[in-house]
């Protein structure tokens, strides 16, 4: 029950910070609402009470996740062995497979089914300059933020290994709550203090220097990555968390009486046994960055576009053919930690 209890907490974060879906079919939902504050009034303010209900509600699911995560009890046997399997025959493995087909279907099958006849129709080319530069855009942005989430993911994750402590423990428990705020939520957040940072730099340059520096951070891809990262972070932590656990602290202790620093010691010791762990990271940053919407949609420079911010332009306008193209490349990128840890667990149920 406690299983359960956590899956449709995850499943209730995921929808409270849906945009694309629910702006599609005309759903007044909290992640609209902000976005109608912010540009269609240009009211910050009634975009951060907002934001602020939003928080509050996410917050409460997101406790109830955690106790419920914490009452669960895991075997810590080798995790290694192979998973005994039992096989089902007759009417039991009939119905057995349709359950496991039902969601491949519905999820992935008919919509991809429809996208690829979509842009078979009229798509664009996927080739064309534009499309191009609009994925250039979102390879850049997943790229620096997948490695900056990770890199102070595995700062937080290995000063909690080398010094465990409150001030640790509560950098772990924010970084995970990140993962709990919608995008739109962050991107208000992030506004606040970007605004706030740009005011108080240009009123030190001009009483300093006596000139004014304007908008430094504000509609930068800058204030992108940092809300990226302070989202996405709770991924990389996740996937780091679970393979630098799994390295027994006689090691560390064994490095250490042969002479070697904390630096030396995570160079030579943990990054080779934790790369897969660190691929992992990357790519499910990288993934989610490439189809984030809310907060793009907030903090993104002017007539700057990605992906996932043409495909939700295309589908406003009701021109679904032409919004399957970026939509199939945002799948195909999807696809590949599917892949990467598919094999990972396969390797592991066959004791590779």
């Amino acid at each position: 029950i406690s299983a359960i209890v956590g899956c449709i907490a995850l499943a209730l974060m995921e929808t409270l910070s849906d945009y694309g879906t629910v702006a599609h079919f005309g759903v007044q939902t909290f992640t609209t609402g902000i976005y109608k504050a912010l540009y269609s009034m240009d009211d910050l303010v009634a975009a951060g009470q907002l934001a602020t209900m939003l928080l509050t509600i996410v917050f409460v699911v997101a406790i109830i996740e955690r106790l419920e995560r914490n009452r669960l009890r895991f075997d810590n046997g080798n995790s290694m062995r192979e998973l005994p399997r039992y096989i089902l025959h007759g009417k039991k493995a009939c119905a057995a497979a349709i359950v496991c087909f039902l969601p491949v279907l519905f999820g992935f099958l008919i919509p991809i089914s429809s996208l690829i006849s979509l842009h078979i129709i009229d798509g664009h080319n996927i080739l064309s300059k534009s499309y191009v530069l609009l994925t250039m855009n979102s390879l850049s942005l997943s790229g620096t933020t997948s490695c900056v989430a990770t890199l102070f993911a595995l700062i937080i994750v290995y000063a909690s290994r080398l010094a465990p402590g409150w001030l640790s423990g509560a950098a772990v428990e924010l970084s995970h709550l990140g993962y709990a705020v919608p995008g739109s939520v962050i991107a208000i957040g992030m506004m606040f203090i970007i605004t706030s940072a740009d005011y108080i730099i240009d009123l030190s340059s001009r009483q300093i220097l006596g000139v004014t520096t304007g908008m430094l951070l504000t509609g930068s891809v800058t204030a992108l990555v940092m809300a990226y990262t302070s989202r996405f972070i709770a991924v990389s932590l996740n996937s780091l968390e679970t393979n630098l656990s799994q390295i027994p602290r006689s090691i560390d202790n064994a490095a250490r009486t042969l002479g070697s620093g904390q630096f030396a010691m995570l160079r030579r010791i943990h990054l080779p046994l934790i790369r897969s762990g660190l691929l992992t990271a990357t790519l499910m940053v990288f993934v989610d960055v490439m189809k984030e919407l809310p907060a793009t949609l907030l903090l993104r420079p002017f007539n700057f576009d990605t992906l996932a911010t043409q495909a939700y332009r295309l589908a406003s306008d009701e021109r679904l053919a032409q919004a399957a193209t970026p939509s199939l490349v945002l799948v195909g990128f999807g696809l590949l930690p599917v892949v990467v840890l598919s094999r990972q667990i396969m390797a592991t149920r066959i004791g590779v």
